[in-house]
């Protein structure tokens, strides 16, 4: 039940973000770069730190909402809901970079040993310092019930 608490309220912050803004699009070329020179080391640190067990790493680029909206409870959630259901994490790959309002999107293809095709994204605020702002997983796996 918890779970299912947290995945909810992730997907919430995405529809909130979606509906605070009415347009979205795909950035390219050099504009695409200077958002993953920050987001990069910004979504292996969230990884690591989530793989590692730690919260402290893991949440080192959130925003206050984040922090307290993914806290070290639905931290220990996600991190075992993915364990389980998804195996060991193998890698990851940009699908897209996205601009929406005021926040850039990033959105992975990260491949797990039971799943290879999980979708992360990754809001960051457009304003600096750069933040994360938002985060969500999505897979067919992590539907099942």
């Amino acid at each position: 039940m918890q779970t299912s608490k947290w995945l909810i309220m992730l997907l919430g912050i995405g529809i909130v973000l979606s509906a605070c803004t009415s347009s979205t699009r795909a950035l390219e070329g050099n504009a695409k770069d200077a958002v993953l020179a920050y987001a990069e080391p910004m979504a292996t640190t969230l990884l690591d730190g989530l793989f590692a067990g730690n919260y402290t790493t893991f949440a080192t680029n959130f925003d206050e909402a984040m922090r307290k909206g993914l806290d070290e409870k639905a931290f220990t959630d996600l991190r075992s809901t993915l364990q389980t259901r998804l195996g060991a994490f193998q890698s990851r790959e940009v699908n897209a970079v996205l601009e929406s309002g005021n926040y850039f999107i990033v959105v992975y293809r990260l491949r797990f040993e039971k799943d290879d095709n999980v979708t992360m994204r990754l809001v960051l605020t457009q304003a600096e310092p750069h933040l994360i702002s938002g985060l969500w997983f999505d897979s067919p796996e992590l539907r099942k019930r």
